[in-house]
C-alpha cells in the first residue's frame, strides 16, 4: 500500500517540546494542519458520493449513514473551536438530524468551513479547557480537565475511527476510498516501517 505524500509529511513531524515557545507554536500548527488534512480527506471522498449514497443507511453498517458520521465528526470539531473562548468544550451539546447529515452539499460546505475555522485558531496548545462528554446514560458527567492540544489529538483519533466506518459504508456502495482512509497514523507508520 502506497502512503500519500500528505501522510508521509505528517509522520515526520517533530514531537511536542514544552521547553520553547517556538516548539509549542510549531506543534500547534502541525496539529491544526493534521486535523485539516483529515477533514480534507473526508471532503475528497464525499466529492465522489452522490446525495443518495451520502444518506444511505445499511443495518450492516450499524444503521448509520455517511452523512451521520460526517455530521458527528464536524460537530466535535466545532464544539472545540466554539468552546475555546469560554474554556468549556461540550461535546454533548450537538444537534442531530441536521441538513449537514441529510444533504451532501451541506456536509461538504461545513467541512470546508470547519477547515477554515481550524486554520484561524489562535490558541496555545497548553490552554486549559474543561471538557464535557457523557460516559453513561445515567446523568450528566462532570467536566474533565484538558488542553487545546490534547483535544486536537483526540479529534484526530476520533475522526480516523469514524472514517473507518465511512470507508466501510462507502465500499458497500461501490465507492472505494484511498487505501489509507480511516487508518490511524500510528498504523500507517507501523506499516511503513514493517514495509508491508
Amino acid at each position: 500500500m502506497e502512503i500519500p505524500i500528505r501522510t508521509k509529511k505528517r509522520l515526520g513531524l517533530a514531537g511536542f517540546s514544552p521547553n520553547t515557545e517556538e516548539a509549542d507554536d510549531s506543534t500547534m500548527i502541525s496539529l491544526i494542519r493534521d486535523n485539516c488534512d483529515f477533514l480534507q480527506q473526508g471532503i475528497d471522498l464525499l466529492e465522489r458520493h452522490g446525495p443518495e449514497s451520502y444518506v444511505y443507511a445499511d443495518l450492516q453498517c450499524f444503521g448509520s449513514s455517511i452523512g451521520s458520521h460526517m455530521r458527528h465528526v464536524l460537530d466535535h470539531y466545532n464544539s472545540l473551536v466554539d468552546g475555546i473562548a469560554s474554556g468549556i468544550v461540550d461535546y454533548d451539546d450537538r444537534e442531530r438530524r441536521t441538513a449537514v447529515e441529510t444533504k451532501l452539499a451541506e456536509g461538504l460546505a461545513l467541512a470546508r468551513e470547519t477547515i477554515d475555522r481550524l486554520g484561524c485558531l489562535d490558541a496555545n496548545l497548553e490552554r486549559k479547557v474543561e471538557v464535557i462528554v457523557s460516559a453513561n446514560t445515567r446523568g450528566r458527567e462532570a467536566a474533565s480537565h484538558s488542553t487545546v492540544g490534547r483535544e486536537l489529538q483526540f479529534l484526530a483519533s476520533h475522526t480516523v475511527h469514524h472514517y473507518a466506518l465511512i470507508a466501510i459504508a462507502s465500499r458497500m456502495q461501490g465507492i472505494h476510498p484511498e487505501d489509507t482512509f480511516g487508518i490511524a497514523p500510528s498504523t500507517l507508520k507501523y506499516l511503513q516501517i514493517a514495509d508491508c
